[in-house]
């Protein structure tokens, strides 16, 4: 009965030992880097530049501009994609953002929604690598809608 006792005890140990992909919360971000481009929102009728860099644990810092002027970024990309950001104005109330980011062919994007001023809008944002103030973003292409 001893035998069964100490196997049943390291098939707990093994299972308890071998469960999962273990602790990921040192890995890198996927989404860390410098990014610019421009976002929009039918919704609202705004648009304007965004520039952003996320830190390897997934934090954001940046500038983003919209009709009325320009204001701070800054928020979280966690290891899902999700994200969660707040832009700050000086005039026209914050913009609490939250959405879902993807990454293709080196370019980061989001639908996302936000509130402004108490009332909820759609937008989007279309990044490329590469940082720097919102003022010097450009855009190729077609815009079309």
């Amino acid at each position: 009965m001893k035998k069964f006792g100490v196997i049943a005890v390291l098939a707990g140990v093994i299972i308890i030992g071998c469960g999962g992909a273990g602790d990921t919360g040192n890995l890198p971000s996927l989404y860390q880097g410098s990014w610019s481009g421009n976002w929009s929102s039918p919704d609202a009728n705004d648009s304007g530049a965004i520039a952003f860099t996320v830190a390897v644990d997934g934090s954001l810092t940046g500038t983003i501009a919209n009709k009325s002027g320009s204001g701070t970024f800054g928020g979280l990309i966690n290891k899902s994609g999700h994200l969660t950001a707040v832009g700050s104005f000086a005039s026209g109330g914050n913009m609490v953002i939250g959405g879902m980011v993807t990454m293709s062919s080196g370019r980061i994007s989001s639908n996302f929604n936000y509130t402004q001023m108490g009332i909820q809008y759609g937008g989007s944002f279309d990044c490329g690598a590469g940082g720097g103030s919102t003022g010097s973003t450009s855009s190729t292409g077609s815009t079309g809608g």
